[in-house]
C-alpha cells in the first residue's frame, strides 16, 4: 500500500510535467545513439512504443483499478482475514520458485571472502551506512535494483537480517546452468548483480573489491539487470573502476532507466513485477549523465530536461501552498498517537536491556517535542528521527545482549505483541489514506502535501516497527522468550502501560 501511494504522488508529477511540456522521446534518442554506435548495442523497448516518461502515464488507471476499498479505508476483504499480517508485514517469504535454484553454500563465500564464517558475519554486521563511492553509496539504494522476485525478496531479506545463509543463497543462484530458461536467466543476471554489490560495498572491510566489479560487469551482459546497468554505466562514464567510455557509459545508464521505467509502470498489476520495489536510483543516475557537458546527447536530452524540472519546481510550489495543516483535525492526531507508542514501546525494550542511561537524553528531547506537537505538527518528524536513533541502539543491545531476567522475558514478550498492534493500526492508516484519495475526498485542504508527509512518516514508523518485530523475535529465539501468539486485530489491546493517553 504504500508503495502505491508513493507511486501515486510520482504518477501524479509526471502526469503535470507531461501535460506542459514536450515529450521526453527517449525513443527517438535512442534510435539515434544506437545507428551512431554502430547498432551494437541491444536496447529494450518499451511496452508504450514510446518514451518511458510517456509509458508511466499508463499506470494511472491501473493503479486505480488495482486497488478495491470501502469509504472506511479498511480492505474488502477485513482485517481479520489478515493472519500473522505483521509477519507478511516484515517478513516476506521467499517465492516457492526459490525451492527449485541451487541451496546455498556458505563454503564458497568463504572462500570468496578468504575468511571463516564468523569473521564474515562479523563484518556483515558491521557494515557501513554509506560507502565513498557517489553510485554505490548505500546498499539500501538498491532494495528495487531487479527484476525477479527471488532475488529482490531474497536481497531485502538480507539487508534486513545481515545473514550469510542469504547471502551465501545468491552466490549460489548466481552460478546456476539457466538452459533456454528465460526466468532463470533473470533471476542469475539479478544474483550476479546483487553478490557483486555486496562484495564492491564491503570492500574497505573484508569484502573482495575486484570480484565485486567482476560480478556487476558479468550482471551487464544478456540477460543484464538493471541495477548492474545504472552502476557498471556510471562507472564508465565517468571512468570509475574500469576503463572510460562515455558512449557505452551513456547507454548503460540509459537502458537502465529505461528498464526501471517499465518496472514501475507495471508494480500494481498482474504480472513478474506486481509487489515489488521501484528502483529509483535508476533515473537519478541517467538525469546526471544527461546533464553531463561531455555527454554527446546532451543538447538533445537538455531541452525536455529543463522542461521537466521546470515544471516539476511549479507543481512543487502549487502543492506547498496546500501547507495548512489543522493540528487538531485530519491524520495527524491518530499520526502522533502512533508516533507515541511506538516511542514507549522502544523505551521500555531499552529498560529491559539495560538502556536506561543510554536513552536518557533522546528521551528527554522527545518529551519535549511531545509537549509542543498538538500546535505544531512539523515537529512530528524531529520525533521520528529521534524514534529512529532509539532503535538503533536498541536493534544493537538486541543483537548482543544474551538474557533477561524472568519478569523482563514477560514484557519484552508483552512489548512484541504491542509492536504488532502498532504495526495493524499503520496498515490500516495506510488504507484509510488511499480510500480517501479514491474517493477524490482529499485531506481536509491541505491536499499533497499533507499527503505526502503523512506517508513518509508512516512509512518510517512501519520500517522501525518491522526492524523490532524481528530483532525481537531473533533475540527471542536466542534467550528462550515464549512469545505470544500472532495479533491479527488493529483492535486488540495493548497489553503494556503506555505513559500516553490511548484510545484503546
Amino acid at each position: 500500500m504504500l508503495k502505491f501511494l508513493k507511486n501515486f504522488f510520482y504518477i501524479f508529477l509526471v502526469l503535470a510535467i507531461y501535460k506542459n511540456a514536450n515529450a521526453f522521446d527517449l525513443k527517438a534518442l535512442t534510435d539515434k545513439i544506437q545507428k551512431d554506435f554502430g547498432g551494437k548495442l541491444n536496447i529494450p523497448q518499451n511496452n508504450s512504443g514510446s518514451n518511458p516518461l510517456g509509458g508511466m502515464l499508463k499506470g494511472l488507471n491501473q493503479n486505480k483499478s488495482s486497488t478495491s476499498m470501502n469509504t472506511t479505508g479498511q480492505s474488502m476483504s477485513g482485517t481479520n482475514s489478515n493472519k500473522k499480517l505483521a509477519e507478511q508485514m516484515c517478513e516476506p517469504s521467499i517465492p516457492q520458485t526459490i525451492k527449485n535454484l541451487p541451496k546455498a553454500n556458505v563454503a564458497l563465500v568463504e572462500k570468496d571472502f578468504g575468511k571463516k564464517r564468523s569473521e564474515i558475519i562479523k563484518i556483515l554486521n558491521s557494515m557501513p551506512s554509506s560507502s565513498d563511492d557517489p553510485y554505490v553509496s548505500s546498499l539500501n539504494t538498491f532494495n528495487g535494483a531487479f527484476e525477479t522476485k527471488e532475488i529482490e525478496t531474497l536481497f531485502n531479506r538480507f539487508l534486513r537480517m545481515k545473514s550469510i545463509n542469504d547471502l551465501a543463497a545468491i552466490r549460489a543462484i548466481g552460478d546456476m546452468e539457466t538452459g533456454f530458461n528465460k526466468n532463470k536467466k533473470q533471476i542469475k543476471a539479478d544474483a550476479l548483480f546483487a553478490y557483486g554489490l555486496v562484495h564492491y560495498y564491503l570492500r574497505d572491510i573484508g569484502g573482495k573489491k575486484n570480484l565485486g566489479i567482476q560480478y556487476i560487469s558479468k550482471a551487464t551482459k544478456g540477460p543484464d539487470n538493471i541495477g548492474a546497468l545504472t552502476v557498471y554505466g556510471a562507472w564508465q562514464f565517468y571512468g570509475i573502476n574500469v576503463k572510460q567510455n562515455i558512449q557505452s557509459g551513456n547507454m548503460n545508464a540509459l537502458t537502465g532507466y529505461q528498464r526501471a521505467g517499465d518496472k514501475k509502470l507495471n508494480l500494481n498489476t498482474d504480472g513478474p513485477f506486481k509487489g515489488l520495489n521501484p528502483f529509483k536510483w535508476a533515473e537519478t543516475v541517467f538525469f546526471e549523465i544527461a546533464a553531463d557537458n561531455r555527454n554527446p546527447y546532451k543538447q538533445q536530452y537538455q531541452s525536455q530536461l529543463a522542461d521537466a524540472r521546470r515544471m516539476n519546481k511549479q507543481v512543487m510550489a502549487e502543492l506547498s501552498k496546500s501547507e495548512k495543516n489543522n493540528p487538531k483535525s485530519g491524520w495527524w492526531p491518530f499520526l502522533i498517537e502512533q508516533q507515541n507508542r511506538q516511542h514507549a514501546i522502544l523505551d521500555a525494550l531499552g529498560e529491559n536491556l539495560g538502556l536506561g542511561e543510554q536513552l536518557s537524553e533522546l528521551k528527554a528531547q522527545y518529551a519535549v517535542l511531545a509537549s509542543k506537537v498538538a500546535t505544531d505538527n512539523k515537529l512530528v518528524e524531529r520525533m521520528v528521527i529521534i524514534n529512529e536513533e532509539m532503535n538503533l541502539r536498541v536493534q544493537k543491545a538486541l543483537s548482543a545482549t544474551k538474557k533477561v531476567d524472568e519478569q523482563g522475558k514477560i514484557q519484552i514478550a508483552n512489548l512484541s505483541h504491542d509492536n504488532e498492534i502498532l504495526l495493524l493500526r499503520n496498515q490500516s492508516l495506510l488504507f484509510s489514506l488511499a480510500a480517501n484519495l479514491m474517493s477524490g475526498g482529499g485531506f481536509g485542504g491541505s491536499g499533497f502535501y499533507e499527503l505526502t508527509k503523512t506517508i513518509g512518516i508512516t512509512g518510517k514508523n512501519e520500517k522501525i516497527a518491522c526492524e523490532v518485530y524481528t530483532g525481537v523475535k531473533s533475540y527471542a529465539s536466542r534467550t528462550k522468550i515464549t512469545l505470544p501468539k500472532p495479533v491479527t486485530s488493529e483492535n486488540t489491546k495493548f497489553r503494556s502501560k503506555f505513559r500516553k493517553k490511548r484510545n484503546s
